[in-house]
């Protein structure tokens, strides 16, 4: 989804604010069409909880957080089988079938779902030989810990997908919520100028400016808060 103006989430919150002010100063000759105050405060609680919604960066830096979990826990479980790495070495000799088995020469260019997958095959295969590492200190209290990692690195995994997903739908239903404002923006517009057509050219421009879809500029809005005033 995107937006259907071409300015920022501030500048349509401005702009709603303005709007706000024009339909109180016109507040006579928008109520002969319809537009009550009634009609006006719906606008202006609608524009209040969009102002209050977290923004984009709320959320990256949530997204970021969950990222920066993740490589916490990676880089952990890969600490944790780099250790294992040396220790099985020193037990098994780096020649034994046994060691092979581990295949430990994978760890530093596996993929973080991969690791997860390897971690928990090691897990299994040391405890099928506990016996032989002992001797080295690969225990059974060692190898729980590497289990603990593996999870945490897997729930972090779900965790950051999880907050990209509510970071999209964040996004999604701030530019719904922003193009349901500048509807009502549009169509405030459109009334005020069917309202001061041919009638008072500033008011008129009023209603031009801040109905339109594209940025204003510093000289147009000045000229319509003058002519607001």
């Amino acid at each position: 989804m995107s937006t259907n103006f071409n300015f920022s989430f501030g500048t349509l919150t401005q702009r709603a604010d303005r709007i706000d002010s024009l339909l109180q100063r016109d507040a006579a000759e928008f109520e002969h069409m319809g537009y009550d105050d009634s009609y006006r405060n719906r606008l202006k609680a609608d524009v209040e909880v969009f102002r209050q919604l977290p923004s984009d960066d709320y959320w990256l830096g949530q997204q970021m957080l969950k990222t920066e979990d993740k490589k916490r826990f990676q880089q952990s479980l890969e600490d944790q089988l780099i250790n294992l790495r040396f220790r099985a070495k020193m037990a098994l000799g780096e020649q034994s079938v046994e060691y092979r088995a581990l295949r430990f020469g994978k760890i530093q260019t596996m993929k973080e779902q991969d690791l997860i997958i390897f971690a928990n095959h090691v897990s299994t295969t040391c405890r099928e030989m506990l016996e032989k590492l002992a001797q080295r200190n690969i225990t059974e209290s060692m190898l729980e810990d590497l289990d603990v990692t593996t999870q945490q690195l897997d729930d972090a995994i779900d965790e950051q997908k999880k907050m990209i997903s509510t970071r999209e739908a964040k996004s999604f239903e701030r530019e719904e919520k922003a193009n349901a404002i500048y509807t009502q923006i549009a169509e405030i517009c459109e009334v005020g100028k069917k309202i001061w057509e041919e009638e008072n050219e500033a008011y008129y421009n009023d209603y031009v400016i801040y109905g339109s879809k594209e940025a204003v500029t510093e000289d147009e809005e000045t000229q319509a808060e003058e002519s607001a005033e």
